[in-house]
């Protein structure tokens, strides 16, 4: 049968010179292009024996469509909806994923790709269901979703599955419903390594404590795989011999923190040391420097502006980074890899655990702001 097709028309040296191209599969089926593109894209009316023709052409010169020129050529765009919390004055976190969901985007605008961002009110449920109900409304190609509020995430899912909208989770994850992808840390490996740092070289009976400082905690179940981490390195390592307390603070609020503190500090006199499992180590931070109370350490989460000062000046001593840039940059990524280039992308794609001091935290900096970099 192939050579039938072949002695049709001239033969055409397709190894030779390079891609295969709708115009030879047309060519060597001797049937017009319209044709070849309505069964590449299962579109219009095509007889059986002419579908099953051109398939045998495409098998045997194993043509593979080239997906990035067919962007360029289409006039449509795809359109990537985005749900992240709004940056607030209690802490400048989710300003920096969203400086790398811009990055990507800027990267592949080139195919017609466009971000919608649907900012919410993290300390505000019906802000993130206004907001998801909003990102439905638009009808993305694909989402970029941090699921701050578990039922509402739920419900946000099943509509994106109901509507055929592809999604990826960030920061956190949902178990059960990480059907395309998740991007972020392993959250109970860097509780784990927070408990190996804060206790390296310290007496086996030691004093230590966990605070959970975030509000609606049932929602944050990557603080919650953190502070299981944290345990369980105190369970394994240690075997009952060091004194471990944890403490939640769901009012963010400054007073409300420092009243917390205080009974904190006063029920336990000689801590050794304190977790924050989270980016607002810095709240902390500020009630010991004021109240002038030493530790031996004091660590946290991430480089952000309210950090700093007491990562420079001692009173923090190890800052875990998130990767919070990477989580946004990489997210879209995914999206563009899974939706434009229709490739498969990592179910849960875990970012590096890196440690930030005094001394190597200007040069995580740098990198993030490096232009060309990612």
């Amino acid at each position: 049968m192939r050579l039938r097709y072949k002695s049709k028309i001239p033969k055409i040296e397709i190894q030779t010179t390079g891609k295969i191209r709708i115009i030879d599969i047309a060519k060597l089926a001797g049937i017009s292009i319209g044709t070849v593109d309505r069964v590449l894209h299962n579109r219009g009316e095509v007889s059986n024996s002419t579908r099953q023709k051109i398939m045998s052409i495409i098998n045997d010169m194993n043509y593979k469509p080239d997906i990035l020129a067919r962007r360029l050529a289409s006039k449509s765009r795809c359109r990537f909806g985005v749900l992240f919390p709004r940056s607030n004055p209690d802490s400048s976190f989710w300003q920096t994923p969203l400086e790398g969901v811009h990055k990507a985007i800027n990267e592949i605008d080139f195919y017609n790709v466009v971000g919608e961002e649907f900012l919410f009110n993290q300390f505000d449920r019906t802000s993130f269901s206004k907001k998801a109900k909003a990102l439905i409304k638009y009808k993305p190609d694909g989402a970029l979703i941090a699921p701050v509020y578990y039922e509402e995430s739920i419900e946000l899912v099943s509509s994106c599955k109901n509507l055929g909208i592809p999604y990826i989770f960030i920061n956190s994850t949902i178990d059960g419903l990480n059907d395309y992808g998740f991007v972020g840390q392993d959250s109970f490996q860097s509780g784990f390594l927070a408990a190996k740092l804060l206790t390296y070289g310290m007496p086996p009976e030691s004093s230590y404590c966990v605070i959970n400082l975030a509000r609606s905690l049932n929602n944050h179940k990557h603080i919650m795989s953190r502070q299981k981490g944290f345990e369980e390195y105190f369970h394994t390592c240690f075997k009952g011999r060091a004194n471990v307390y944890v403490y939640d603070i769901e009012d963010t609020g400054e007073a409300e923190v420092n009243d917390s503190l205080s009974r904190i500090f006063i029920s336990h006199k000689n801590l050794d040391g304190v977790f924050v499992t989270n980016s607002r180590v810095f709240k902390v931070a500020r009630f010991l420097k004021y109240n002038k109370i030493q530790l031996q350490r004091l660590i946290g989460y991430d480089i952000i502006n309210e950090n700093i000062e007491f990562l420079e000046d001692g009173t923090v001593d190890f800052l875990i980074s998130q990767k919070p840039f990477d989580q946004g940059y990489m997210g879209i990524r995914a999206l563009f890899n899974l939706i434009i280039l229709r490739k498969s992308i990592n179910r849960e794609y875990y970012l590096p655990i890196e440690i930030l001091t005094r001394e190597n935290y200007r040069y995580h900096r740098l990198d993030i702001l490096k232009e060309g970099l990612y």
